[in-house]
């Protein structure tokens, strides 16, 4: 390297490379062949600065940044104090444990005939009837019995929840049988979460804050349900950013 060329960072070549003074060459006119317009980008290479830096705009940054926290921390006045979450964690890691044993062990087979693994429609009808809205004139639906959680695999397990969050977000409220399910289903998940089920619960527990978002009456029946749901989601499986 040349002395007056000391200043700049070179980066090593794949084959050499005559060097190349800038008065003697016309920048102005296109390089006459391929060694020419090599000279020429080293030659630009030497004059760039060994770090380049960009002065963030503090600023707008801060600003977006509180604008962020203040949305996450606005807090619904129907959700439940933080001793209740805490409790509602605890009941629900014990009764995991137990039906990790559960599933472990022999067990009788379902009360129910179960569908096949890809039949949504056979589910939906097993789960909430034939209206899963829980509407007048349509039959009931069944309750998540022990029997049929001891009897189906994670991939039905995952499979359920999401079509569990679909069918939530078609009826736009939450019943009793949804909540039992969903709640069911939560406490068969294993650990760790697959990020589509990850993905799934997260989409459950919006969901369940929309619905809360449209109540007005802290003794209204479906509330308990949603605030179970979205305490678990955030508070056990840690989407901390879902917690109240």
């Amino acid at each position: 390297m040349d002395s007056d060329d000391s200043d700049y960072y070179t980066p090593a070549t794949a084959f050499p490379v005559e060097p190349i003074r800038a008065k003697d060459i016309d920048l102005s006119v296109p390089p006459a062949s391929g060694m020419e317009y090599l000279q020429r980008v080293m030659l630009e290479t030497k004059r760039c600065d060994r770090v380049v830096t960009v002065r963030p705009n503090i600023v707008s940054t801060n600003t977006f940044q509180s604008s962020l926290e203040e949305d996450v921390k606005a807090a619904s006045p129907l959700a439940p104090s933080v001793a209740w979450q805490e409790k509602q964690v605890s009941d629900f890691s014990r009764l995991r444990q137990k039906i990790v044993k559960w599933r472990s062990s022999k067990h009788p087979s379902p009360q129910l005939a179960l569908p096949m693994l890809s039949d949504k429609k056979g589910w939906q009808n097993l789960c909430f009837g034939l209206q899963c809205d829980g509407g007048k004139g349509g039959s009931t639906g069944n309750p998540p019995l022990l029997s049929i959680l001891v009897n189906i695999g994670q991939p039905m397990v995952d499979l359920l929840l999401n079509w569990h969050s679909q069918w939530l977000e078609e009826c736009d409220h939450i019943t009793h049988l949804h909540g039992q399910w969903i709640f069911a289903l939560l406490s068969c998940l294993e650990l760790p979460l697959h990020p589509d089920t990850c993905s799934t619960i997260r989409h459950i527990a919006r969901l369940c804050q929309q619905i809360r978002n449209t109540m007005v009456d802290p003794e209204e029946s479906e509330l308990a349900a949603v605030n179970l749901i979205i305490c678990l989601v955030g508070r056990y499986f840690n989407q901390t950013d879902l917690a109240d």
